[in-house]
């Protein structure tokens, strides 16, 4: 048996992977369809296969069934995607070389039926027709006539196959008692003496290929498949993971599906090595993002760091060569108590936020006890006095007298309180403080005032978190 595909070269041209990939699921029924037949794969080429049986009537079956198999997986694609086979089967002496291939003047003749058939269809010689037509009544073999194909000297009958309701009206022609003679001697002969050689030379012919069937089918034949191995394989054949397939091979190393196996194993790790690349180039150009970022984070940090304290550097500078005037506590804008000293500056501009400012201070300094308070207010309803931000509070504790700068050690950090902050530190002399800074009420996006401040309990007593929220609370504007 000869098969071939028809435009398979224009097919490739056209789209080369998607050819291959059709090409593919035709030969995994093809092959099947041969070997269920008592057939053997002896040569394939690109899109061509030549297949050896032990009997012409089940090639004829396994060509048929071929056929409609390709027909009714063709109904299921588009007309663009349909591939058809010709096929070609002829009965006659092979020479069996020791790869397995065959050779001989026998291939020669099926592969030309194969090449002078329809596409979809199935050519016959007549040695095949007179062995096969009485067994498969269901068939119709209709003659095409005596074909002289190149190269072949002996002149051959040739039929076309006809299935369905057709085989019917096809009359049953005799098929010549001189197939495979060449013309000029079926001629002369008439039949006479010339019959006997025939006759010998077709029985020599049939003992050959029955031997070469024998020896193919308890030597050469490969394994058939079991229903396990069938059942395994269904499952199998559809997994997208190279382990799947891996596992089957260890399971039917020399199975029926072994080399189909192999090459569907050899492409799915390659399919996986291509994503494993891909998923490790996307891995680094992530890393690589993510450092990028990092580093533009942490540099935008820095530089903030860096603008906030040339910010605070500046504001702390200019604040300390403010005009401060001695007022009566009375007239001060902070509330106070018995005993404070007070004093205030005049409207000032910037430093402290956005618009006109202006400072007022009291303090008082008794039996081992100090408070001092700030009050750092919008001059006007146009200002801003910049929101709290623990890192310049953090300094401004430390700053709002030159006591807690030059006598202040133990600093513990900044605790949160009602929107502000304290912090509690042991002045050289052993008396317990804490420093503070209380927000007002919201401007914008700012702030109308701001008190910071110290309080110091004499030594050897000590400040409880809820007596510094006391004296923070207590801290008003009038």
């Amino acid at each position: 048996m000869s098969i071939d595909v028809v435009s398979y070269s224009a097919m490739m041209g056209a789209d080369e992977e998607g050819t291959l990939r059709l090409l593919r699921a035709h030969r995994a029924y093809t092959d099947n369809a041969i070997r269920n037949r008592g057939g053997r794969i002896a040569n394939t080429a690109g899109d061509s296969i030549l297949a050896e049986f032990s009997s012409p009537v089940e090639a004829v079956r396994c060509a048929v069934e071929i056929q409609a198999a390709v027909a009714d997986m063709n109904a299921k694609l588009p007309a663009d995607r349909h591939m058809r086979f010709r096929i070609g089967v002829h009965l006659d002496d092979v020479i069996v070389q020791d790869n397995g291939d065959l050779i001989g003047e026998g291939v020669n003749i099926a592969a030309r039926l194969q090449a002078a058939g329809d596409p979809g269809g199935v050519m016959v010689s007549g040695e095949v027709a007179s062995q096969a037509r009485a067994k498969l009544p269901e068939l119709g073999f209709a003659p095409v006539g005596e074909s002289v194909f190149k190269n072949i000297l002996r002149t051959v009958e040739a039929f076309r196959i006809v299935t369905g309701a057709a085989a019917r009206d096809v009359a049953r022609a005799q098929v010549s008692s001189t197939a495979g003679l060449t013309s000029r001697q079926a001629k002369a002969d008439g039949g006479g003496r010339g019959a006997m050689p025939v006759i010998l030379i077709t029985v020599g012919g049939l003992v050959l290929v029955v031997a070469a069937a024998l020896v193919w089918l308890f030597v050469l034949r490969g394994p058939t498949e079991s229903p396990v191995e069938a059942a395994a394989w269904t499952l199998v054949k559809q997994s997208t993971r190279s382990a799947d397939v891996a596992a089957f091979l260890e399971r039917f190393p020399t199975g029926f599906r072994a080399e189909e196996a192999k090459a569907r194993l050899a492409t799915l790790r390659a399919e996986e090595a291509q994503r494993a690349a891909a998923e490790a180039e996307e891995r680094r150009r992530q890393e690589e993002a993510a450092r990028a970022e990092a580093a533009r984070a942490e540099a935008a940090r820095k530089a903030s760091a860096q603008d906030a304290a040339r910010r605070r550097d500046a504001r702390l500078a200019a604040t300390r060569h403010l005009d401060w005037k001695d007022v009566p506590c009375a007239r001060l804008r902070l509330t106070t108590v018995a005993g404070m000293s007070c004093n205030a500056t005049s409207p000032y501009e910037g430093h402290d936020g956005r618009g006109r400012f202006q400072r007022s201070a009291a303090g008082v300094h008794a039996g081992g006890m100090s408070t001092y308070v700030l009050l750092i207010e919008a001059a006007d309803a146009a200002s801003v006095h910049e929101a709290l931000n623990p890192d310049d509070e953090d300094d401004f504790i430390v700053e709002i007298s030159n006591f807690t700068r030059n006598n202040a050690r133990g600093w513990s950090p900044l605790v949160s309180h009602a929107g502000g902050y304290f912090a509690t530190f042991t002045a050289v002399d052993g008396r317990s403080c804490t420093g503070f800074v209380k927000p007002g009420p919201a401007r914008g996006a700012g702030l109308e005032w701001v008190i910071r401040g110290y309080h110091c309990v004499p030594a050897g007593r000590t400040l409880q978190a809820d007596q510094i929220r006391a004296v923070m609370d207590a801290q008003r504007p009038r």
